[in-house]
């Protein structure tokens, strides 16, 4: 699978650019908003995990800026966040949300209901 990994903590973008890597999946990993947007209208990517809180511009921004171009894609937000933020997600975009810290067993699940065509509970369209 094609991934973007869009996180400002360059701990998170390595562990998961490796472990990605690692289990066969073609991978990207950046730290800003405007460029994962830029990207993601260059490219078809299957999943975008991003982070919620980064300067300049916020994932639930991303989201709401990828969306109005990409349908498609699976939009996985990442945070320590509380619920009430985790709708707000959904309500922009992203497919489901997982909170940090994460096990990478959540990212497998994750990538397993993306191939399956379901993700979040919810059927997704798997190109």
């Amino acid at each position: 699978m094609k991934i973007l990994v869009l996180d400002d903590e360059q701990i998170i973008r390595q562990l998961l650019s490796e472990v990605l890597n690692d289990w066969g999946h073609q991978v990207t990993a950046i730290e800003n908003g405007y460029e994962a947007v830029r990207l993601a209208k260059q490219n078809s990517y299957d999943i975008i995990f991003s982070d919620v809180h980064m300067p300049e511009i916020t994932g639930l921004e991303v989201v709401t800026l990828i969306r109005k171009f990409d349908q498609r894609v699976t939009v996985v937000m990442m945070d320590s966040f509380p619920d009430s933020l985790s709708e707000l997600a959904k309500e922009r975009g992203a497919i489901t949300c997982i909170h940090k810290p994460f096990a990478l067993e959540e990212i497998k699940d994750i990538i397993q209901e993306v191939k399956e065509g379901i993700c979040g509970g919810e059927k997704i369209e798997v190109s």
